[in-house]
């Protein structure tokens, strides 16, 4: 149930914001901030399904963050949880948060506001690919 709740914070956490490519490290800008949308999850394309030892599962349908310029960010996404047999659909989904970017090495981490989700990762040189990591699994987006 914990593997639940992180990764369906992840899909709502995965929105990350930044700084622009000539920024100090940690300053905020523009070059990175917009909208990314999840492509593949450990070189799946979506919906990707995630079963647990306890039988429960978490499907992923869609999940795409919205980076503000300032340090902020903001999540949708459409899943499906089964927990003990209870299917929960959750077609508008969505959290928020807040992220740490450097504009030198282009490592990116961001925190969910309820503090319950850390990911980190990096963005590519011409801000168009996001890639975000939460244990081993494996979040690539793109703008």
């Amino acid at each position: 149930m914990r593997r639940i709740a992180a990764l369906l914070v992840l899909a709502i956490a995965v929105a990350c914001g930044g700084s622009d490519a000539t920024a100090p490290p940690g300053q905020k800008g523009v070059a990175f901030s917009g909208t990314y949308t999840l492509q593949t999850v450990n070189g799946k394309t979506l919906p990707v399904t995630f079963t647990f030892n306890s039988g429960d599962s978490l499907r992923i349908r869609s999940y795409s963050i919205a980076i503000n310029g300032s340090g902020g960010w903001t999540s949708t996404t459409s899943q499906v949880f089964s927990t003990n047999g209870q299917v929960t659909d959750q077609p508008n989904g969505g959290q928020t948060g807040s992220y740490t970017y450097d504009a030198a090495t282009k490592d990116v981490t961001l925190i969910s506001s309820d503090q319950t989700t850390l990911l980190s990762g990096k963005v590519s040189t011409d801000f168009t690919t996001l890639t975000l990591a939460e244990g081993a699994d494996l979040f690539v987006f793109k703008r």
